[in-house]
Protein backbone atom coordinates (compact mmCIF):
# COMPACT_ATOMS: atom_id res chain seq x y z
CA UNK A 1 0.00 0.00 0.00
CA UNK A 2 0.86 3.07 -0.76
CA UNK A 3 2.24 5.63 1.98
CA UNK A 4 0.92 9.21 2.33
CA UNK A 5 3.92 10.39 3.24
CA UNK A 6 5.61 9.01 -0.01
CA UNK A 7 2.87 11.46 -1.97
CA UNK A 8 2.80 15.06 -3.02
CA UNK A 9 -0.35 16.65 -4.38
CA UNK A 10 -0.18 19.45 -6.93
CA UNK A 11 -3.37 22.01 -6.67
CA UNK A 12 -3.40 23.51 -9.31
CA UNK A 13 -4.93 26.98 -11.15
CA UNK A 14 -6.47 30.32 -9.36
CA UNK A 15 -7.86 30.40 -6.00
CA UNK A 16 -10.30 32.98 -6.71
CA UNK A 17 -12.48 32.91 -9.85
CA UNK A 18 -11.31 34.74 -12.85
CA UNK A 19 -13.41 36.52 -15.08
CA UNK A 20 -13.69 33.82 -17.68
CA UNK A 21 -14.00 30.91 -15.55
CA UNK A 22 -16.05 31.27 -12.08
CA UNK A 23 -15.63 29.04 -9.39
CA UNK A 24 -17.61 28.17 -6.35
CA UNK A 25 -16.54 30.16 -3.45
CA UNK A 26 -14.14 29.36 -1.10
CA UNK A 27 -13.83 26.09 -3.07
CA UNK A 28 -9.59 25.94 -3.05
CA UNK A 29 -9.28 25.79 0.93
CA UNK A 30 -11.94 23.26 0.63
CA UNK A 31 -9.88 21.26 -1.21
CA UNK A 32 -6.73 21.72 0.59
CA UNK A 33 -8.59 20.87 3.77
CA UNK A 34 -9.92 17.57 2.01
CA UNK A 35 -6.36 16.82 1.37
CA UNK A 36 -5.21 16.88 5.11
CA UNK A 37 -8.39 14.84 5.91
CA UNK A 38 -7.66 12.01 3.61
CA UNK A 39 -4.09 11.85 2.80
CA UNK A 40 -3.02 13.02 6.66
CA UNK A 41 1.21 13.65 6.13
CA UNK A 42 1.36 13.73 2.76
CA UNK A 43 2.84 17.17 0.68
CA UNK A 44 0.96 19.71 -0.73
CA UNK A 45 2.10 22.13 -3.25
CA UNK A 46 0.10 24.81 -4.21
CA UNK A 47 0.76 25.83 -7.66
CA UNK A 48 -1.26 29.37 -9.02
CA UNK A 49 -0.90 32.25 -10.31
CA UNK A 50 0.91 35.55 -9.10
CA UNK A 51 -0.90 38.11 -7.44
CA UNK A 52 -3.58 35.37 -6.66
CA UNK A 53 -4.70 35.88 -2.71
CA UNK A 54 -3.04 32.87 -0.64
CA UNK A 55 -3.20 34.48 2.55
CA UNK A 56 -4.47 31.94 5.03
CA UNK A 57 -4.54 29.02 3.14
CA UNK A 58 -3.25 25.52 4.42
CA UNK A 59 -0.12 24.02 2.06
CA UNK A 60 3.15 22.60 2.61
CA UNK A 61 4.68 25.01 -0.38
CA UNK A 62 3.76 27.68 -2.73
CA UNK A 63 4.70 27.95 -6.45
CA UNK A 64 3.91 31.18 -8.29
CA UNK A 65 3.44 31.33 -11.81
CA UNK A 66 3.32 34.49 -14.39
CA UNK A 67 -0.08 33.92 -16.14
CA UNK A 68 -0.18 32.79 -19.34
CA UNK A 69 -3.30 33.87 -20.04
CA UNK A 70 -6.21 31.61 -22.42
CA UNK A 71 -4.95 30.45 -25.97
CA UNK A 72 -6.79 31.00 -28.88
CA UNK A 73 -8.22 28.19 -30.75
CA UNK A 74 -11.35 28.85 -32.91
CA UNK A 75 -12.51 32.31 -34.50
CA UNK A 76 -16.25 32.59 -35.04
CA UNK A 77 -17.89 34.16 -37.86
CA UNK A 78 -17.79 38.05 -37.13
CA UNK A 79 -13.87 37.49 -36.58
CA UNK A 80 -14.22 37.31 -32.65
CA UNK A 81 -11.62 34.45 -31.04
CA UNK A 82 -12.46 31.75 -28.67
CA UNK A 83 -10.19 31.52 -26.14
CA UNK A 84 -9.30 28.35 -23.83
CA UNK A 85 -7.41 27.96 -20.71
CA UNK A 86 -4.87 24.64 -21.87
CA UNK A 87 -1.69 26.74 -21.20
CA UNK A 88 -2.97 28.22 -18.01
CA UNK A 89 -3.46 24.41 -17.04
CA UNK A 90 0.02 23.37 -18.70
CA UNK A 91 1.98 26.23 -16.65
CA UNK A 92 -0.04 25.24 -13.35
CA UNK A 93 0.10 22.01 -13.47
CA UNK A 94 4.60 21.03 -14.58
CA UNK A 95 6.01 24.20 -12.67
CA UNK A 96 3.82 22.36 -9.54
CA UNK A 97 4.77 18.81 -10.37
CA UNK A 98 8.70 20.01 -10.58
CA UNK A 99 8.82 20.71 -7.11
CA UNK A 100 8.16 17.23 -6.04
CA UNK A 101 10.51 15.25 -4.57
CA UNK A 102 8.34 11.85 -3.69
CA UNK A 103 7.75 9.16 -5.88
CA UNK A 104 4.15 9.79 -6.35
CA UNK A 105 1.82 12.49 -7.11
CA UNK A 106 -1.26 13.44 -7.97
CA UNK A 107 -2.03 16.55 -9.71
CA UNK A 108 -5.68 17.93 -8.50
CA UNK A 109 -7.48 21.36 -10.17
CA UNK A 110 -7.97 24.02 -7.62
CA UNK A 111 -11.67 23.55 -7.89
CA UNK A 112 -12.11 20.16 -6.68
CA UNK A 113 -11.11 18.35 -4.22
CA UNK A 114 -10.77 14.49 -2.40
CA UNK A 115 -13.38 12.49 -0.87
CA UNK A 116 -11.33 9.54 0.14
CA UNK A 117 -8.48 8.18 -1.42
CA UNK A 118 -9.36 5.08 -3.17
CA UNK A 119 -6.95 6.20 -6.02
CA UNK A 120 -4.00 4.76 -4.28
CA UNK A 121 -5.23 1.08 -4.26
CA UNK A 122 -6.66 1.51 -7.73
CA UNK A 123 -2.87 2.40 -9.14
CA UNK A 124 -1.70 -0.58 -7.32
CA UNK A 125 -3.95 -2.92 -8.38
CA UNK A 126 -4.21 -3.92 -12.11
CA UNK A 127 -0.36 -5.12 -12.75
CA UNK A 128 -0.72 -6.65 -16.17
CA UNK A 129 0.81 -4.76 -19.55
CA UNK A 130 1.02 -4.80 -23.31
CA UNK A 131 4.58 -3.62 -24.64
CA UNK A 132 2.35 -1.88 -27.33
CA UNK A 133 2.05 1.45 -26.64
CA UNK A 134 3.26 0.86 -22.79
CA UNK A 135 4.63 4.96 -22.70
CA UNK A 136 4.79 4.87 -18.18
CA UNK A 137 6.81 2.99 -15.88
CA UNK A 138 3.13 2.30 -14.19
CA UNK A 139 -0.48 3.22 -14.61
CA UNK A 140 -1.98 6.61 -13.90
CA UNK A 141 -5.28 7.16 -12.37
CA UNK A 142 -8.10 9.62 -13.91
CA UNK A 143 -11.64 10.38 -13.35
CA UNK A 144 -14.23 9.63 -16.34
CA UNK A 145 -15.66 12.79 -15.73
CA UNK A 146 -15.49 13.64 -20.02
CA UNK A 147 -13.26 10.87 -20.94
CA UNK A 148 -15.99 10.22 -23.36
CA UNK A 149 -16.44 7.30 -25.73
CA UNK A 150 -19.36 9.30 -27.33
CA UNK A 151 -19.69 13.49 -28.20
CA UNK A 152 -22.65 14.91 -29.76
CA UNK A 153 -23.96 11.60 -29.96
CA UNK A 154 -20.93 10.25 -32.26
CA UNK A 155 -18.11 8.40 -31.28
CA UNK A 156 -14.92 9.56 -30.37
CA UNK A 157 -11.35 8.26 -29.20
CA UNK A 158 -8.53 9.91 -27.43
CA UNK A 159 -10.94 11.73 -24.74
CA UNK A 160 -9.18 11.77 -21.54
CA UNK A 161 -10.40 13.86 -18.80
CA UNK A 162 -8.27 16.11 -17.34
CA UNK A 163 -9.27 17.27 -13.68
CA UNK A 164 -7.42 14.49 -11.58
CA UNK A 165 -4.02 12.38 -12.03
CA UNK A 166 -2.49 10.28 -10.02
CA UNK A 167 0.75 7.99 -10.26
CA UNK A 168 4.37 8.21 -9.92
CA UNK A 169 5.66 11.19 -10.08
CA UNK A 170 7.77 10.87 -13.49
CA UNK A 171 4.75 9.64 -15.20
CA UNK A 172 2.57 12.26 -14.19
CA UNK A 173 5.25 14.68 -14.95
CA UNK A 174 5.66 12.67 -18.40
CA UNK A 175 1.84 13.55 -19.45
CA UNK A 176 2.46 17.05 -18.94
CA UNK A 177 5.76 18.33 -19.83
CA UNK A 178 5.27 19.02 -23.23
CA UNK A 179 4.93 22.80 -25.47
CA UNK A 180 2.77 25.33 -24.78
CA UNK A 181 -0.30 25.74 -27.05
CA UNK A 182 0.35 28.26 -30.23
CA UNK A 183 -2.87 30.79 -30.63
CA UNK A 184 -4.57 29.91 -34.27
CA UNK A 185 -3.50 32.15 -36.58
CA UNK A 186 -6.45 34.10 -38.01
CA UNK A 187 -6.52 34.01 -41.84
CA UNK A 188 -8.53 36.95 -43.47
CA UNK A 189 -8.92 35.07 -47.02
CA UNK A 190 -11.53 33.09 -44.60
CA UNK A 191 -13.08 36.02 -43.31
CA UNK A 192 -17.00 35.61 -42.68
CA UNK A 193 -16.49 31.93 -41.66
CA UNK A 194 -15.89 29.64 -38.70
CA UNK A 195 -11.70 28.90 -38.58
CA UNK A 196 -10.41 26.43 -36.11
CA UNK A 197 -9.10 22.89 -36.41
CA UNK A 198 -10.69 20.13 -38.35
CA UNK A 199 -13.00 22.44 -40.35
CA UNK A 200 -15.92 22.32 -41.54
CA UNK A 201 -16.00 19.24 -38.83
CA UNK A 202 -15.83 20.08 -34.84
CA UNK A 203 -12.91 20.81 -33.80
CA UNK A 204 -10.75 18.16 -31.36
CA UNK A 205 -11.86 18.96 -27.74
CA UNK A 206 -9.64 20.61 -25.55
CA UNK A 207 -9.08 17.15 -23.22
CA UNK A 208 -8.00 15.44 -26.85
CA UNK A 209 -5.60 17.70 -27.58
CA UNK A 210 -4.12 17.55 -24.28
CA UNK A 211 -4.12 14.05 -24.06
CA UNK A 212 -2.70 13.71 -27.54
CA UNK A 213 0.11 16.05 -26.74
CA UNK A 214 1.26 14.16 -23.70
CA UNK A 215 1.17 11.15 -26.07
CA UNK A 216 3.12 12.97 -29.01
CA UNK A 217 5.96 13.16 -26.71
CA UNK A 218 5.86 8.91 -27.04
CA UNK A 219 4.51 8.21 -30.71
CA UNK A 220 4.36 11.40 -33.09
CA UNK A 221 2.12 9.63 -35.07
CA UNK A 222 -0.94 9.55 -32.32
CA UNK A 223 -3.26 12.42 -33.74
CA UNK A 224 -6.75 13.44 -34.92
CA UNK A 225 -7.55 15.93 -37.30
CA UNK A 226 -10.67 16.69 -35.86
CA UNK A 227 -13.33 15.69 -32.69
CA UNK A 228 -15.40 12.50 -34.12
CA UNK A 229 -12.64 11.42 -36.74
CA UNK A 230 -12.50 7.40 -36.32
CA UNK A 231 -10.87 4.31 -38.30
CA UNK A 232 -10.64 1.03 -36.11
CA UNK A 233 -7.05 1.81 -36.05
CA UNK A 234 -7.68 5.16 -34.57
CA UNK A 235 -10.21 3.55 -32.11
CA UNK A 236 -7.90 0.14 -31.48
CA UNK A 237 -5.06 2.64 -30.42
CA UNK A 238 -7.43 4.76 -28.33
CA UNK A 239 -8.68 1.92 -26.34
CA UNK A 240 -4.84 0.37 -26.21
CA UNK A 241 -3.64 3.77 -24.91
CA UNK A 242 -6.38 3.91 -21.97
CA UNK A 243 -5.80 0.03 -21.15
CA UNK A 244 -2.10 0.03 -20.77
CA UNK A 245 -1.41 3.54 -19.12
CA UNK A 246 -4.53 4.70 -17.09
CA UNK A 247 -6.86 3.14 -14.73
CA UNK A 248 -10.03 5.25 -15.41
CA UNK A 249 -12.86 5.54 -12.44
CA UNK A 250 -15.78 7.32 -11.66
CA UNK A 251 -15.27 10.78 -9.04
CA UNK A 252 -16.71 8.18 -6.18
CA UNK A 253 -14.63 4.87 -7.56
CA UNK A 254 -11.37 7.08 -7.34
CA UNK A 255 -12.45 9.52 -4.28
CA UNK A 256 -12.90 12.47 -6.01
CA UNK A 257 -15.22 15.55 -5.23
CA UNK A 258 -15.96 17.82 -8.10
CA UNK A 259 -17.33 21.33 -7.72
CA UNK A 260 -21.12 22.54 -8.64
CA UNK A 261 -20.46 23.13 -12.50
CA UNK A 262 -20.07 19.04 -12.47
CA UNK A 263 -22.33 17.50 -10.08
CA UNK A 264 -25.57 17.31 -8.54
CA UNK A 265 -28.31 18.44 -11.27
CA UNK A 266 -25.54 19.99 -13.78
CA UNK A 267 -25.64 18.86 -17.04
CA UNK A 268 -22.14 16.73 -16.87
CA UNK A 269 -23.19 14.58 -14.13
CA UNK A 270 -27.17 13.53 -15.80
CA UNK A 271 -27.78 10.18 -16.84
CA UNK A 272 -27.69 11.60 -20.89
CA UNK A 273 -23.73 12.78 -20.31
CA UNK A 274 -22.69 9.92 -17.71
CA UNK A 275 -23.69 7.23 -20.56
CA UNK A 276 -21.39 9.12 -22.94
CA UNK A 277 -18.13 8.87 -20.35
CA UNK A 278 -16.11 5.69 -20.43
CA UNK A 279 -17.02 4.43 -16.73
CA UNK A 280 -14.67 1.44 -14.49
CA UNK A 281 -15.67 -1.45 -15.64
CA UNK A 282 -16.28 -0.32 -19.12
CA UNK A 283 -12.67 0.56 -18.68
CA UNK A 284 -11.63 -2.84 -16.87
CA UNK A 285 -13.09 -4.43 -19.98
CA UNK A 286 -10.47 -2.65 -22.38
CA UNK A 287 -7.86 -4.09 -19.71
CA UNK A 288 -9.16 -7.67 -20.03
CA UNK A 289 -9.34 -6.97 -23.63
CA UNK A 290 -5.27 -5.35 -24.18
CA UNK A 291 -4.13 -6.66 -21.36
CA UNK A 292 -4.81 -9.26 -18.96
CA UNK A 293 -7.83 -11.93 -20.90
CA UNK A 294 -8.14 -13.68 -17.38
CA UNK A 295 -9.36 -10.34 -15.57
CA UNK A 296 -12.56 -11.42 -13.52
CA UNK A 297 -14.95 -8.04 -13.60
CA UNK A 298 -17.55 -8.64 -10.76
CA UNK A 299 -20.98 -7.35 -12.61
CA UNK A 300 -19.51 -7.34 -15.82
CA UNK A 301 -22.80 -8.63 -17.47
CA UNK A 302 -25.21 -6.64 -15.57
CA UNK A 303 -23.20 -3.59 -15.94
CA UNK A 304 -23.12 -4.39 -20.03
CA UNK A 305 -26.71 -5.00 -19.85
CA UNK A 306 -27.65 -1.75 -18.18
CA UNK A 307 -25.08 0.19 -20.24
CA UNK A 308 -27.05 -1.32 -23.21
CA UNK A 309 -30.15 -0.42 -22.43
CA UNK A 310 -29.22 3.39 -21.75
CA UNK A 311 -27.08 3.64 -24.66
CA UNK A 312 -29.78 2.31 -26.65
CA UNK A 313 -32.22 4.70 -25.86
CA UNK A 314 -30.49 7.62 -24.97
CA UNK A 315 -28.32 8.13 -27.99
CA UNK A 316 -29.86 7.46 -31.00
CA UNK A 317 -31.67 11.22 -30.68
CA UNK A 318 -28.00 12.35 -29.63
CA UNK A 319 -26.53 10.85 -32.49
CA UNK A 320 -29.09 11.87 -34.92
CA UNK A 321 -29.08 15.47 -33.25
CA UNK A 322 -24.99 15.42 -33.77
CA UNK A 323 -25.26 14.21 -37.45
CA UNK A 324 -27.79 16.52 -38.31
CA UNK A 325 -25.58 19.32 -37.01
CA UNK A 326 -22.47 18.41 -38.43
CA UNK A 327 -24.51 18.08 -42.08
CA UNK A 328 -25.65 21.80 -41.29
CA UNK A 329 -22.09 22.83 -40.17
CA UNK A 330 -20.72 21.29 -43.36
CA UNK A 331 -23.41 22.38 -45.85
CA UNK A 332 -22.50 26.33 -43.97
CA UNK A 333 -18.81 26.22 -44.80
CA UNK A 334 -19.60 25.81 -48.28
CA UNK A 335 -21.69 28.49 -48.34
Amino acid sequence: MINNSDISVVVQGPVQALADRPMDEGITARALKSIRQHLPGATIILSTWEGQPVEGLDYDELVLSADPGPNINRYRRDGTPDRVNNNRQIVSTINGLKRVTTRYAMKLRSDNFLVGDQFKALQQKFGARNERCRFLQERVVVNNTFTREYAKGLPVVFHACDFFYFGLTQDVIALWDFPLFEDLPYNPRQAGREQHEGFPYYMPDCTQNLWLAALGRFDSGLAIEHLHQMTPRLKHLSDLCFANNLVVGEPEVIGLGLNAKFSGRERANRTGSLITYLHHLGWQRLYRRHCAPDHYIPGDWADRLRIGVLRGLLLPPKWLEGRMRLKKKVRNSLA
